[in-house]
C-alpha cells in the first residue's frame, strides 16, 4: 500500500510538470518575439538599432514639423481612442500616444518605473545592456526548448509505464 506522502509527492510532480510545460510554451514565444523585436536585423529589416520611445517621438515630431503636420496627424491610422486622462489620441505608431510611456516620463530616471522603463529600453542607468537582454533571451529560448523536450519525454515514459501496467493487470 502506498503512503500518503508518496501520493502527494507524485501529484505535486505531475502538477509541476504540466504547469511547467504550459508556461514554457508562453515563455518561449515571449523570448523569441522579444529577441526579434530587439534585433530587427534578424527579420531582415534594414535597421539594426532599437530606438527608445523618446527618440521615436522626437524623430516623428521633427518629421511633422518639416511637412507642416503634427506627428499625431502624420502617424494616424484613422482610428482614435480616449486615453486614461480623457484626451483623444490616435491609434497610430507614434510612441507619444502610448499611455504607459506618458506616465513613465514624469520620473524619467527615478523610482521603480524609471528602472523598469530603462531595462525595457536596454539600459541600466546610463549603461547600455542591450547585449545582456539579448543573451538572456537566447538563454531563455535554450532553457525553455530543452525543458519542453524533457517534459514531452517524461510524459511519453509515463504513458508507456501506464500501458505496461494495464497489460500486466
Amino acid at each position: 500500500m502506498k503512503r500518503k506522502g508518496e501520493s502527494l509527492m507524485r501529484r505535486t510532480r505531475q502538477l509541476h510538470l504540466w504547469i511547467g510545460l504550459i508556461c514554457s510554451i508562453f515563455i518561449l514565444i515571449e523570448s523569441v518575439t522579444g529577441l526579434l523585436l530587439s534585433e530587427r536585423w534578424l527579420l531582415g529589416s534594414g535597421s539594426t538599432d532599437m530606438r527608445p520611445p523618446q527618440a521615436i517621438t522626437q524623430s516623428a515630431s521633427a518629421a511633422g514639423q518639416d511637412t507642416g503636420q503634427s506627428d499625431q496627424t502624420a502617424n494616424n491610422t484613422g482610428r482614435t481612442f480616449t486615453a486614461r486622462n480623457g484626451e483623444s489620441a490616435s491609434d497610430g505608431a507614434s510612441a507619444n500616444n502610448r499611455q504607459a510611456f506618458k506616465d513613465g516620463d514624469r520620473g524619467e530616471g527615478s523610482g521603480a518605473t524609471g528602472i523598469i522603463k530603462g531595462l525595457h529600453e536596454g539600459r541600466i542607468g546610463q549603461t547600455n545592456v542591450k547585449w545582456l537582454a539579448d543573451l538572456t533571451a537566447v538563454g531563455m529560448i535554450v532553457l525553455t526548448s530543452t525543458g519542453i523536450i524533457l517534459s514531452i519525454k517524461s510524459l511519453r515514459a509515463q504513458s508507456i509505464r501506464r500501458k505496461k501496467r494495464h497489460v500486466e493487470a
